[in-house]
This record gives C-alpha cells, structure tokens and sequence, in this order.
C-alpha cells in the first residue's frame, strides 16, 4: 500500500482532530500538574489550575471542526484544508511558546505522556499538510 493511499485527506483530519480531542481531554483532567508544570511546584495558585482547563477545553473545538471537515469536506477543497488548516495549530504553539516565554511560564518541553501527546501532534499536523499536498490535483 502507497503512502497516497493511507495518508488520505479524510483519515488525517479524523487522526488530527482526534489528537487534538484527547489532548484536550488529558488537559482538562490534569490541569492541576500543568499549572505546576508551567509556573512552578511553588508557584501555583488556586487559579492556575482552573485556567490549564479552560485553555484545554478551549483547544476541543479545532479537534471537533477538524474531524467533522474530514467527513463533509470532499475532493480538491478537502486537498487545500489539509495543506492550510493544520497552519492554525502551528501559530496557536509558536505563540503560546513567544507568550509564555514573556510571562514566566515554563516553555521546556514536557516529557512523559505530555511530551508523547505534543510529538504525535507535530507528526499529524506535519502528515495532514503533506496528504492535503499529495491529492491537491485530485
């Protein structure tokens, strides 16, 4: 089987907005370890938390919006929003690294399953760019 035939425009949206829902998820249900994970251990308060899941709640929606674009979007207008779409994950990281950066909010990568969970979303914004690339002229 050719890459062309598994990285369809179609699976890759339905894969990125998955990601994208299960990271939000995992945001959601542990927003007291990333408050202390961006702040610091010491310098979290009782806010900090309460805002890790509303940022993680706020991201939900581009996963719904990218998978239910896989399912009613067809053809070459498919092809060109999985070359572009993936481009608004891209600047909410950029920015989100630039922000935090400036406001003393840790910005070395995490590891464990966060870490795991931020590399499987660079892989699927990088594979939906290069489907929507690969069936462009279809």
């Amino acid at each position: 089987m050719e890459a062309k035939e598994i990285l369809t425009p179609r699976n890759m949206f339905v894969a990125l907005g998955t990601v994208v829902i299960v990271m939000s998820f995992y945001g959601m249900a542990n927003g007291d370890k990333w408050a202390e994970y961006g702040w610091g251990e010491d310098n979290v308060l009782g806010h900090d938390e309460a805002y890790e899941e509303m940022w993680a709640l706020h991201l939900m929606p581009l996963g719904v919006m990218a998978i239910i674009t896989g399912m009613v979007v067809t053809g070459k207008e498919l092809a060109r929003m999985a070359m572009f779409a993936p481009v608004v994950l891209v600047i909410l990281a950029v920015g989100m690294t630039i922000l935090a950066g400036d406001n003393g909010y840790s910005t070395d990568p995490p590891g464990g399953v966060s870490g795991m969970l931020a590399v499987v979303l660079m892989i699927a914004v990088i594979l939906t760019c290069a489907s929507g690339f690969m069936h462009k002229d279809e």
